[in-house]
């Protein structure tokens, strides 16, 4: 009987200490997201984020100037999402594919777009495509798309130790539909100016390969940046942001270094 009693003690003690261990060994990380899933709730969505601004190109003579800028709390979710697209130089769009092997499956690719120079952005996502890659010959039948755009593309997530997929790794999904612009227009004109200025290397594509210039019409916005979830964002207020007291001295302009066009 004193066998088995201390046998029982035992096991409970080995337990114990086996409990301890399990929990010292998950990562802080692991610990910090769990704590934060539940108290992000009740706190401001908008806290004060360090952002990294940066010039973009494909010109290896020309080095990335990098500088920072303290973005206000009351950045609303709407010029965040702007933010989010002034920055990236690339997103990974989604088609319906139209290929024999897999035909109305959705399947995505990458794309260089551009909505304007860097803090000086529309808000429009530009795109220069060709009939010979598949993304373009999925948007002839099927104009439908999303693209997903991320702060995991510069160095900002790294530099705050979030995963890519980390809800504070700011990221958004534009969808809506994929629209070629005609020759000899103001919009075209326009795309074409803003494209290149971000893009010079892809000015000296094949002429051959028919390339044209392309935008996202926007029917809905997704904004992740937190946790607790996506934010939907109305097209309407993403094109025509707000006032912001303390940030914006007059509709449409933002205080250096970013500048954001509203969409006449």
């Amino acid at each position: 009987m004193t066998s088995r009693f201390a046998s029982v003690v035992a096991l409970c003690v080995l337990l114990s200490d086996a409990s301890k261990l399990y929990a010292g060994a998950q990562p802080a990380s692991w610990n910090e997201i769990e704590e934060n899933s539940v108290e992000r709730k009740t706190k401001e969505l908008h806290e004060s984020i360090e952002f990294l601004t940066r010039s973009i190109g494909f010109d290896d003579a020309q080095s990335a100037q990098l500088t920072r800028a303290q973005v206000s709390e009351h950045l609303i979710p709407a010029l965040l999402a702007r933010f989010v697209v002034n920055q990236a130089d690339w997103g990974a769009v989604a088609t319906i594919s139209t290929r024999k092997d897999v035909e109305s499956f959705p399947v995505a690719n990458l794309i260089s777009i551009a909505d304007g120079p860097v803090g000086n952005g529309t808000g429009i996502p530009y795109m220069y495509l060709t009939p010979l890659d598949f993304t373009a010959q999925d948007l002839a039948k099927d104009h439908r798309a999303t693209i997903l755009l991320s702060l995991a593309q510069g160095s900002y997530c790294k530099d705050k130790g979030y995963d890519p997929m980390d809800p504070r790794c700011v990221r958004v999904m534009l969808t809506g539909k994929i629209v070629g612009l005609k020759n000899n227009t103001k919009e075209h004109d326009v795309a074409k100016q803003l494209f290149f200025g971000r893009h010079p290397k892809l000015e000296n594509m094949p002429a051959n390969h028919k390339f044209f210039f392309a935008e996202l019409k926007m029917t809905a916005i997704a904004l992740l940046h937190t946790f607790g979830g996506p934010t939907y964002i109305p097209v309407e207020d993403y094109l025509h942001p707000p006032v912001v007291r303390g940030i914006f001295p007059r509709r449409g302009k933002i205080t250096s270094p970013f500048v954001f066009k509203p969409v006449v």
